[in-house]
């Protein structure tokens, strides 16, 4: 593997391990080499996003922060 994929690796589980924190009501993934970030909060909640950065503000607007 490449360092370069190696750190943008490490960066996407940091900033996932933020999001998580951040936001504990939610179960939230991510797989970046689609890119696709999603979360989930019981059956009445799903988004969808392309960067851990687009989820967080739509999660930000779900929770009117």
């Amino acid at each position: 593997m490449r360092a370069e994929d190696r750190i943008r690796r490490a960066e996407t589980a940091a900033y996932l391990a933020a999001l998580r924190r951040e936001f504990p009501a939610f179960g939230i993934v991510a797989d970046p080499e689609r890119p696709i970030w999603m979360a989930v909060r019981g059956d009445d909640v799903f988004i969808r996003a392309t960067d851990g950065h687009v989820l967080r503000r739509r999660l930000l607007e779900l929770a009117n922060r």
